[in-house]
């Protein structure tokens, strides 16, 4: 779970349901002036005060600005550069290769390089490409050549009706009285008669039961809940049919859903697909607040600072702890090799969606300066953005990771969790020893070589084999035996062949077995032929696939062997498709009906069930899946 900012979480007085809060916002939203807006877009907006304006700010406005205009030109303002300097135009909307700004920043004209020390970074240089690929969205409405007033609400000018304080208005007076049932009636009603319009006819019975299973759960009532509840019911049906609507889980998840595009929920991120875990946590939490009818300020205050709130039973202090997910959900850049700036981009993605989500305001452009028309400093900005820095959510690396936090338990469960979390690490040491064991003898996963002293019987190694054509060597996947093995190089089918013979094999009969490195690139059908006293048989291997026994070696079945008699195997690359490994061949004496054990005695690996014991142990804990028992969202 997300280690939640150690700031005091502000109370607010009043309460009110967050369905009834939430769509309050969503009718402002709807109605409010120029919402929907389509040039720029939200997203233009935002890619410009939050990449190009720091860009501007730092690297171009000190010598093209309302102190400096070199060349004539000012980029401080939309006016500015489409003015353009003595040379024209700074740029071309749209068109980055056209722009005298992009040349002038990629340096590729000798002649005009910006900034004219040092090349900007190649990500300043991309971002200002990407801005004029854009159209250039620029919000900047200063005339050229006029300073910006200094402060966020400059006295005398325009208040945006945002920032007004509310005041009492008179309800319209309308001519069909008789029509309107509540104040907001009358506003509607007045506009429609203004424009020569009647209201239609009421809506029926069937329609309106419809609309209100669409508001409260999303879904359509069902043919017999339309037959039941009648064609002309009373006000007192309408009120037991919100009640009992109210009152279904799919409330919840039909009003969290509008909550989460609010607050950018997903269950992963962009970079490489990575999961947040821990976010279904958090998908659940918000449901249950809508169903039970949570009040708004509380709903609020427990997504900022709920790990700090306490509870007054464990179920509810985890909840609490849930909430906070809130603050970690952000899709930010993880591979950012700049730490300090991941950091500080972390913090800037969580004000930016606490301006938005709980006061329908933006922040994040305070970062670089103040607010023109709003009532935001860039110190009110950095301000937050301490509290907010103050609290780890990351843990760094290459790809950075959220940090997890287990979610507080009772006492009881608590010394039930720390002993089957030594348990646990009991049978992971176990584990690690037997994989330990088995790397130094099987050579496996991804650990060293398999030592010829440790295999029984007699081994060929590939070393010691004859070969006819071009062979190579190789240790690049592992386990193998000896010092390495060779391939073909997928090349010269049928002209390449290795030949494993023993010196002085007593005769008698013997197991034979051949070691491969196996792969995805390998020839799926490799003529293994085995000479023997008997004759000469051939075995097709499957170099695709592992051996079955979890060692290097598969088995070419048993063969009797002369003494001074005729007793190799034959490696050849005819009629092969893929890459052809040989590594080893073992000649392992067969007493009776059965063979002798493949590893020299001392030598066999100790591989325990340790693995299944960890899987059990991992199975459940306290009736819940180990997974998720304990461990909340990422953060």
């Amino acid at each position: 779970m997300i280690a939640s900012t150690n700031n005091s979480s502000a109370r607010h007085p009043g309460a009110g349901g967050i369905g009834a809060a939430l769509g309050a916002l969503l009718l402002l939203a709807a109605a409010a002036p120029g919402a929907g807006a389509a040039e720029p877009s939200d997203a233009d907006l935002e890619f410009f005060e939050k990449r190009v304006r720091p860009v501007l700010l730092e690297h171009c406005v000190e010598c093209h600005g309302p102190e400096k205009q070199k060349g004539g030109l000012r980029l401080d303002s939309r006016a500015g550069w489409a003015r353009g300097g003595d040379s024209g135009p700074a740029l071309v909307p749209g068109q980055p290769g056209d722009s005298r700004l992009v040349v002038a920043v990629r340096w590729d004209d000798p002649d005009l390089q910006m900034p004219p020390r040092e090349r900007l970074p190649e990500r300043d240089v991309a971002t200002l490409e990407e801005w004029v690929r854009r159209g250039a969205p620029d919000p900047r409405t200063d005339v050229a050549g006029v300073p910006a007033p200094a402060s966020p609400t400059p006295s005398g000018s325009v208040i945006h009706w945002a920032y007004r304080p509310v005041r009492p208005g008179s309800v319209p007076s309308v001519r069909t009285s008789d029509w309107s049932r509540t104040a907001v009636d009358r506003f509607l009603l007045a506009r429609l008669e203004e424009a020569g319009l009647e209201p239609g006819p009421d809506a029926t019975a069937s329609a309106r039961l419809r609309r209100f299973h669409l508001d409260l759960t999303g879904l359509l009532p069902t043919p017999g809940e339309l037959a039941a509840f009648g064609s002309d019911p009373g006000p007192e049906a309408w009120d037991r049919v919100v009640d009992e609507l109210l009152a279904r889980p799919g409330f919840g998840e039909q009003w969290a859903r509008n909550w989460f595009d609010v607050v950018r929920f997903a269950e992963s991120v962009t970079l490489r697909g990575l999961l947040l875990t821990g976010a279904w946590r958090y998908r659940d939490y918000v449901v249950e607040a809508f169903n039970r009818d949570l009040t708004y300020p509380q709903f609020l205050a427990e997504q900022v600072a709920g790990d700090l709130m306490g509870g007054a039973t464990i179920a509810e202090r985890q909840r609490r702890h849930v909430a906070t997910t809130f603050l970690s959900l952000g899709n930010t850049n993880l591979e950012e090799q700049d730490k300090r700036q991941l950091d500080l981009d972390v913090v800037d993605e969580q004000l930016d969606v606490l301006g938005k989500a709980f006061l329908g305001q933006t922040l994040g452009c305070a970062r670089c300066h103040d607010h023109k028309f709003d009532p935001i400093p860039t110190r009110d900005y950095h301000a937050l953005a301490g509290i907010f820095a103050s609290t780890r959510i990351l843990r760094h690396a290459n790809v950075s990771e959220r940090i997890e936090l287990p979610l507080p338990l009772s006492p009881g469960d608590e010394l039930r969790w720390t002993a089957h979390e030594a348990e646990l690490a009991a049978v992971r040491s176990d584990l690690a020893s037997a994989r330990e064991e088995r790397q130094r003898t099987v050579g496996g996963g991804p650990g060293g070589p398999v030592p010829i002293d440790a295999l029984a019987g007699i081994v060929v190694d590939d070393d010691a084999a004859r070969r006819v054509g071009t062979w190579e060597a190789s240790t690049h996947t592992r386990p193998f035996v000896g010092a390495g093995y060779l391939h073909d190089r997928n090349a010269d089918k049928g002209g390449c062949t290795l030949t494993f013979q023993p010196a002085d094999l007593p005769g008698g009969v013997y197991e034979v077995r051949f070691a491969f490195t196996p792969g995805d690139n390998r020839a799926d059908a490799v003529p293994v032929t085995v000479f023997s006293a008997d004759g000469e048989r051939t075995v097709q291997v499957d170099q695709r696939r592992a051996p079955s026994d979890g060692t290097p070696f598969v088995s070419l079945g048993r063969h009797r062997f002369e003494a001074g008699g005729q007793a190799h195997v034959l490696v050849s690359t005819a009629g092969t498709r893929g890459h052809v490994v040989a590594d080893a061949v073992q000649f392992l004496p067969v007493a009776g009906d059965a063979a002798a054990s493949p590893w020299r005695s001392g030598h066999e690996p100790k591989v325990a069930d340790a693995a299944a014991v960890a899987t059990g142990a991992c199975g459940s804990f306290m009736g819940v899946p180990r997974v998720s028992a304990r461990w909340c969202c990422s953060a």
